[in-house]
């Protein structure tokens, strides 16, 4: 078998790099959440070779200054995010989606009301108006408050690029959380989501998600083809419904200014 990406990065990393990383990765194996890590960064398609060594490099150099092994990966990633391949302008989707934490989404509502909302306040009104289409004088903040914080992860319908991606499947938060792998949310946290024109968003640029991105998510997964324009989640288990993967990409922080209303608040 020819080599992999992983295996290619670790050459030109160097052999003590390799030695100190594969030696950590042997370590967090037996493990349920870091040994799936290892196995998404051994299984990794999306990194450009060079981004995958200095990514590699990076966590080894940390590890060498005295660093634990999980902060030295956390910080290593944080340092190659949004890196996975650009999708072109002209093939970005014109709808993208996304689930929340209510919680994350109001606190990021009362932030952008610059002082007129509390975060309970915040809370209180994204319940009150989940499904409206007029949420008022909410719908200024709205619009001013971040999709999310840092980097933010999406989803998209492939097939109709304009539809809302939610429509895909079942409007529940087992749906939801099962389709898109997001295992770290529980039946306590409720979700909010949101639908937006990328254009009217400020269009920021999208890219194909990497381990980089997923830091120690376990519940990423690397898509196999390296040649793909997108990632795929994989959906949780025990799946009943039989939801199939759904596209996602990353993109840099920005605003809600193309949200499409109404959003929706899921309680499981």
């Amino acid at each position: 078998m020819p080599p992999t990406a992983y295996e290619k990065s670790l050459v030109v990393a160097g052999p003590d790099i390799a030695q100190t990383v594969k030696e950590v990765f042997t370590v967090w194996q037996p493990d349920d959440m870091l040994g799936r890590i290892s196995r998404n960064v051994t299984g990794e398609t999306a990194l450009s070779l060079v981004d995958f060594s200095n990514l590699l490099t990076s966590f080894a150099t940390q590890l060498a200054e005295g660093a634990m092994p999980v902060a030295a990966w956390q910080s290593a990633c944080r340092k190659h995010k949004l890196l996975g391949r650009e999708i072109p302008a002209a093939d970005c989707p014109v709808v993208l989606g996304r689930a929340r934490n209510l919680k994350d989404h109001a606190a990021s509502l009362a932030k952008a009301s610059v002082g007129a909302l509390t975060e309970i306040e915040a809370k209180k009104l994204l319940l009150k108006w989940s499904g409206s289409l007029k949420p008022r004088a909410l719908d200024t903040f709205l619009r001013a408050t971040p999709l999310g914080n840092y980097v933010v992860w999406a989803t998209f319908d492939a097939v109709n690029p304009h539809a809302d991606p939610f429509d895909r499947f079942p409007h529940s938060h087992e749906a939801i959380c099962t389709a898109l792998g997001l295992g770290h949310f529980t039946a306590e946290d409720t979700l909010i989501v949101l639908v937006w024109e990328h254009v009217d968003s400020g269009s920021p640029p999208l890219h194909r998600p990497t381990v980089a991105d997923a830091e120690d998510s376990p519940y990423y997964r690397p898509r196999h083809d390296a040649d793909a324009p997108w990632g795929l989640t994989e959906p949780l288990p025990p799946n009943p419904d039989g939801l199939q993967p759904q596209p996602e990409v990353v993109m840099p922080e920005t605003s809600s200014q193309g949200l499409r209303l109404p959003f929706r608040v899921i309680h499981a």
